[in-house]
């Protein structure tokens, strides 16, 4: 097969074969216990700033084999049983996307119509009836390109078999987190999902922020609560029940960084490579298409790393004249953008909020960042790229989170048998075990993302594959049903875990190539 799979199972839990069933439960039959499976990180996007969006066949991949999972919980207690699908973050992505610098119909969009247009953004006052609209106009063309995916999504095309009902939570996550300021982003993201948010479902554990889950010993949330980046009301002292739903809502460093830095380097690039005059429309445009991977760098902080080995590659296929503007054209844009982002209101104000005297934290990190990336013509910029890498390795949101799932309480969720962390944020799949004790197992479950990634090898270079994962946790009750090793039976809550890897090319178990890169 094309795909590369990897499953992890609470002991209790069968392995990827679970049997085909076919269990018709009696007429009437009531509900019964619910089975968890949590997705993040899908960052569906309008497509003008990122290579491509997820396949719906994906998805239909998926869903099967939570499906399946569920349908033997079912007949093993003849009974039915729900699904509570949980979209656990950045399921939309509003950052990702050339439309806070140009509109569909080619026109300038102005810094004040933008999420970060100013220093008030740092407090959290809400978004001005121009950022909303805007928003709203993005999540439009979003919901537009993917409608066969969230359609897939929403059970229209791949329905559950008999025996399990589906019903969909939506947890906001950071690239998502205007949808906390305006109706009409809530109303078109819970439509989208056919979902509904922790509004009035307090009393089973499912708030707008989080899932805290006794039945299950689960605390879930969407993890970017470590990341000083990416959490606007991130205090190094705090651990994340202690934050208030109003932490949630001022605009973030990360926003401006995605999009004034990541998502318009392409965007500048294309620009410049047409006004030399040396690069025609179409040769332009695969350049700026090449380009915009720079969305699935990982590590994050690699990015620049990477643009400056993605235009070595290109360069190669190049005349030297054309290779020695491009080169040219790269790094005048980084510098323009980070002395543009330097400039930024919103940023002075996020340095001045964030910075503690005589600590070497996250604002002056950016400050040197900034610094160095907006260096003279004559200093190599991509020595600071380099640079860079190495100062925030330690900053690393797969680190950070790690540590935080660490400081969860999950004393809120059980006293005995295991209990779950379940975080997104970080797009790497983990099973991480944190405690194991006399009474308690306490494990740190990843969900992953469905999003390509082009990751830092260890050697030289980048390398690219997709990605697609899930986690199902199963109730004491519901893991009843299935037997473990040697014949016993688990007495607690149990997880599965499952993440695959498709590389360019490869078919897959739902029998749709890969995304191909372009060339």
């Amino acid at each position: 097969m094309g795909i590369s799979g990897a499953w992890e199972i609470g002991w209790n839990l069968p392995a990827a074969s679970v049997p085909s069933l076919e269990w018709y439960p009696p007429a009437g039959s009531p509900g019964g216990e619910t089975m968890l499976a949590l997705i993040s990180d899908l960052h569906f996007c309008d497509g003008t700033a990122t290579a491509g969006n997820v396949a719906p066949e994906v998805f239909a991949l998926a869903l099967r084999e939570i499906y399946e999972i569920a349908s033997h919980v079912a007949r093993a207690r003849d009974r039915p049983t729900r699904v509570d699908l949980v979209f656990l973050g950045d399921i939309f992505d509003l950052l990702r996307t050339e439309r806070w610098f140009v509109d569909r119909e080619g026109g300038s969009v102005p810094l004040s119509e933008r999420p970060w247009g100013s220093a008030d953004a740092v407090s959290g006052q809400g978004v001005t009836p121009a950022v909303a609209a805007r928003a709203r106009g993005i999540l439009a063309e979003i919901l537009e390109r993917n409608a066969a995916a969230l359609a897939t999504l929403r059970g229209e095309r791949e329905a559950p078999p008999p025996g399990v009902e589906v019903r969909r939570l939506y947890v906001p996550g950071n690239h998502d987190r205007l949808y906390l300021h305006d109706a009409g982003l809530r109303a078109g993201i819970l439509g989208g999902l056919g979902a509904v948010d922790g509004e009035g479902l307090g009393s089973e554990g499912v708030f707008l922020h989080r899932l805290e889950m006794p039945e299950y010993g689960l605390v879930a949330r969407h993890g970017h609560e470590w990341d000083v980046w990416n959490f606007p009301g991130y205090r190094p002292d705090a651990v994340a029940s202690e934050y208030t739903d109003a932490d949630y809502l001022a605009a973030p460093i990360g926003d401006p960084v995605t999009t004034e830095m990541a998502a318009r380097l392409p965007f500048e690039m294309r620009i410049r490579l047409l006004d030399s005059g040396a690069f025609p429309e179409r040769l332009a445009n695969r350049i700026h298409h090449r380009f915009k991977r720079i969305e699935d760098v990982r590590p994050l902080f690699a990015s620049f790393h990477w643009a400056y080995h993605e235009m070595g590659r290109i360069a190669a296929e190049l005349d030297p004249r054309r290779a020695r503007i491009l080169d040219a054209a790269l790094g005048d844009t980084v510098r323009r953008l980070a002395r543009d982002f330097r400039r930024l209101d919103f940023c002075e104000a996020w340095l001045e909020r964030h910075h503690r005297a005589f600590h070497l934290d996250a604002a002056v990190l950016l400050r040197i960042i900034l610094c160095g990336l907006s260096a003279p013509a004559w200093f190599p910029v991509e020595w600071i790229a380099e640079g860079i890498e190495r100062i925030l390795v330690s900053r690393n949101p797969r680190t950070v989170t790690r540590k935080g799932a660490l400081c969860e309480d999950l004393g809120r969720v059980g006293r005995a048998e295991m209990r779950f962390v379940v975080y997104g944020h970080t797009h790497a799949p983990e099973q991480v075990p944190l405690y194991g004790g006399g009474r308690t197992q306490d494990v740190y479950l990843n969900t992953g993302t469905y999003r390509p990634g082009v990751f830092r090898a260890d050697g030289e270079g980048f390398v690219g594959w997709q990605r697609l994962a899930y986690v199902c946790i199963s109730s004491a009750e519901e893991a009843l049903a299935y037997q473990g090793p040697f014949g016993a039976r688990n007495v607690g809550p149990a997880f599965v875990s499952w993440s695959g890897a498709l590389s360019a090319g490869a078919v897959s178990r739902a029998g749709m190539a890969s995304m191909r890169w372009p060339r």
